[in-house]
């Protein structure tokens, strides 16, 4: 990646609000303003920071994205890199929770088509991420994406891919695996209580557990878990972001 000038702005994606509180801590950012409800602001070197919270999935990220690339206005400034930073769903045995995945190719499940990942930096990339429509944890599924050469899923950084290349704006993903579906912590009545926004709709959670209490450890490990994950990805976008204002 190229050195960026004085004052480029890079836009940060959160699809949850826990990765969101992750990106503001990891690059000190502080709130945009009324004006700019949800988004957070700050600087990293000579860049100017924008964190955005876009909601979970594919169609939420595009529309959010689409937005964010098309702002124009006084004082506007063009945006010169979209990160997209948060967790991800392991799929191989062989990589722990908490491993930062750096993927050689990022591939949308729903079209096929596939968007070749070029970060700041020379770290090894390998392996591919794949964005799904929704949470799958169908053990079929999840075994034909692992021999497939995939080793995350998500559900947002192909929708980044696919709108930033359309306009022609650079991209990078930075997502870290916070629980894998094999580990038996995630389940479906979990997936279900989780708002599009990507918040817990605590009233169904505590309608889980009154039912379940026993489910109590499964979801303080995965809060756990997620929150680590969060906390990696976070830290390796801010470092990434030094680097293109370097």
């Amino acid at each position: 990646m190229t050195a960026r000038p004085d004052d480029a702005r890079v836009v940060v994606l959160a699809p949850m609000p826990l990765e969101m509180r992750a990106i503001v801590t990891a690059f000190g950012l502080e709130p945009a303003g009324e004006a700019s409800k949800g988004s957070w602001a700050g600087r990293v070197g000579r860049l100017t920071v924008t964190a955005v919270h876009v909601g979970m999935g594919p169609a939420s990220t595009r529309a959010a994205t689409s937005r964010v690339l098309e702002e124009t206005g006084p004082g506007h400034q063009p945006v010169a890199h979209v990160m997209v930073a948060g967790i991800c769903g392991g799929l191989s045995p062989d990589l722990p929770v908490g491993t930062l995945l750096n993927p050689d190719v990022v591939v949308d499940h729903g079209s096929g088509l596939s968007y070749r990942h070029n970060p700041p930096g020379d770290l090894p990339r390998a392996g591919k991420l794949v964005t799904t429509e929704g949470v799958s944890l169908d053990p079929e599924l999840c075994r034909r994406f692992l021999d497939d050469g995939c080793l995350g899923v998500d559900m947002e950084s192909a929708a980044v891919a696919e709108v930033c290349e359309g306009r022609g704006c650079p991209w990078s993903v930075y997502r870290c695996i916070g629980d894998r579906p094999f580990d038996g912590l995630l389940d479906e009545r979990i997936v279900a209580a989780t708002r599009p926004d990507g918040s817990p709709d605590l009233a169904e959670i505590g309608r889980l557990l009154e039912a379940d209490p026993g489910l109590a450890t499964k979801l303080e490990q995965l809060g756990r878990d997620a929150a680590l994950a969060a906390r990696l990805a976070a830290e390796a976008a801010a470092r990434a972001c030094l680097l293109l204002g370097a």
